[in-house]
């Protein structure tokens, strides 16, 4: 249940609850179960993998998941890539996957994947999110592969047609130089994951005032009081914390009327995850890779 009533706390007042500005490390919040975080939390508010739950997802991984997804999840003849899938993406502690299995799935060992217990279904969540990290840059395990395998008329095509890159993205603009600037696997990344690189709205050295333009923004509005507007710092079933136009920390209760309006410019990004295939992602790197 949400917290009946909303409020608005300072900074140097912590709330009963969770801490305002910190992540919950491990797992959900206690008592919530596979779904205690909320579906429309963000990148500020990425999972914690637990090495421990993770090494127990493995195991159920290997016994009902493996044989169509592959060791890494990366898919094969029988399975897609779960590593770029928007329900694992957009999974907080079984938030998006334990209803997704509950529904019925397919598992390799003929058993109803409804049947999986709760526990078993945050083990897995707690393995795919390792996995997604895995091939991020900065892991100790990611290797810099040849990523320049598409053709870079086709990502062309794709860029001004059908991927819509166009509507948001120039080559003579925005994009000059981009090929000469960056290596191909860091443009893969940016181009699928440009979330991992926007930081939260801090100011570091020699960096311009203000918010990054793709920091998430969200409007909090509690019942009967000002609607109160900033760059989205964290948010969950319980608060939402936010840092306003003058750097300062709000931290929101949420509860019975109150509304909550987040504002994402990297939105149409994320939606991509569910429909780019791997030959239009290769074809678009290879196209942004000629952009010298």
């Amino acid at each position: 249940m949400l917290v009946a009533a909303g409020a608005i706390v300072s900074a140097a007042q912590a709330p009963q609850g969770p801490p305002p500005g910190g992540q919950r490390q491990g797992g959900p919040p206690p008592g919530r179960g596979g779904g205690g975080m909320l579906a429309g939390a963000g990148p500020s508010d990425k999972p914690v993998v637990d090495p421990a739950a993770a090494d127990r997802g493995r195991k159920v991984w290997a016994g009902e998941c493996i044989d169509c997804h592959g060791t890494q999840a990366r898919g094969g003849d029988k399975g897609p890539n779960l590593v770029r899938s928007v329900i694992v993406l957009r999974d907080r502690y079984g938030s998006q996957i334990g209803p997704f299995l509950k529904k019925g799935h397919k598992l390799q060992s003929g058993t109803p994947s409804a049947s999986l217990a709760d526990a078993q279904i945050q083990d897995l969540a707690h393995f795919l999110r390792q996995k997604v990290n895995d091939g991020l840059r900065g892991s100790p395990l990611f290797q810099v592969q040849n990523v320049l395998t598409g053709d870079p008329k086709a990502g062309a095509t794709y860029f001004n047609g059908d991927g819509k890159c166009g509507s948001c993205h120039s080559p003579t603009g925005n994009l000059a130089g981009i090929g000469a600037r960056l290596e191909p696997v860091d443009i893969q990344q940016r181009f699928l994951f440009p979330a991992t690189g926007r930081g939260g709205g801090g100011r570091g050295r020699g960096a311009p005032a203000g918010p990054p333009p793709t920091a998430v923004r969200v409007t909090v509005t509690p019942a009967g009081a000002a609607a109160v507007s900033g760059v989205l710092v964290q948010m969950d079933d319980f608060y939402v914390t936010l840092r306003d136009a003058d750097g300062g920390i709000r931290t929101i209760r949420r509860g019975s009327g109150v509304k909550v309006e987040k504002t994402d410019p990297l939105a149409f990004h994320n939606d991509l995850l569910d429909r780019i295939t791997d030959k239009n992602m290769h074809d678009v790197v290879a196209y942004l890779e000629t952009l010298k």
